[in-house]
């Protein structure tokens, strides 16, 4: 993302932008852009409060043309719980995967964790992503591993998985989703959010669960398997045996689509 760039959650009504942004003046006709701007304080847009420029005689000369653009064109608008609701359904069985809810006695001992980036973000040769973000990582953790993953299931949600159990369902799965500014970086600007699904349906005995869930999930969001081939997937899963888990043979039928994945 542009430094002069900032994200917008829809759903809190606030901004995120980057904690140390690269000092560039947005006045095209910059007289300092050839020696560079280090130690120089910037001025910043009073409107949008994102733009920045070295001088109030570059900020004076850029005026009518930023303010022709509204600022609009320095804001970028993530949905992150749209995204969430959206693949709702692929989380939803990724959870069951991941979390082995078929054979797991109280699925909120764990939480999927799922690390993502922003589409604007990925290199070009990983080819066209079909939404406003992509997946970089996935994996399963203890909920009380660390502050961040014990604060996203509250007493209350403890509460009411204990109650779906009681009444024969599976319980709540909870996710860490981690949105990264710059994947690249160890020093970026991250954003948290959780996500809670219910399985309110009796687990199945003797189910199946698949090894390979971390490399669908990924490839069916990263638009590298369609949703189609997914529930091809699922729908071929074998008849449960007892053992628990498939084997690696069974469970390759669309690891070929996934060789594009380069994040992993």
């Amino acid at each position: 993302m542009p430094a002069s760039l900032r994200r917008i959650d829809p759903a809190w009504g606030i901004s995120i932008e980057e904690s140390n942004p690269e000092k560039v003046c947005k006045y095209p006709a910059c007289p300092r852009r050839s020696t560079g701007y280090e130690g120089r304080k910037m001025k910043v847009c009073a409107r949008c409060k994102h733009v920045r420029y070295c001088s109030k005689e570059c900020q004076r000369e850029d005026w009518s043309e930023h303010k022709k653009k509204g600022c609009k064109d320095y804001q970028l608008v993530n949905d992150y719980g749209g995204w969430m609701e959206e693949y709702r359904g692929i989380f939803s069985w990724a959870a069951a995967e991941a979390l082995r809810i078929h054979t797991s006695d109280d699925i909120l001992h764990n939480v999927l964790q799922i690390t993502a980036t922003y589409a604007d973000r990925i290199p070009a040769f990983l080819g066209p992503v079909p939404s406003s973000f992509y997946i970089i990582s996935s994996r399963v953790v203890p909920l009380d591993s660390d502050s961040i993953s014990a604060m996203l299931a509250s007493p209350r949600d403890r509460e009411e998985s204990r109650q779906i159990r009681a009444n024969g369902g599976i319980g709540r799965a909870v996710f860490s989703f981690q949105f990264l500014e710059d994947p690249f970086s160890a020093k970026t600007t991250a954003i948290f959010k959780p996500f809670k699904i219910d399985f309110n349906d009796p687990p199945t005995p003797g189910f199946a669960h698949t090894i390979d869930w971390h490399s669908l999930l990924l490839g069916t969001v990263n638009g590298k398997i369609s949703v189609a081939d997914l529930s091809r997937r699922i729908d071929s899963q074998p008849t449960p045996t007892g053992h628990g888990e498939q084997t690696a043979d069974e469970a390759d039928i669309l690891v070929d689509g996934l060789k594009d994945i380069a994040m992993t």
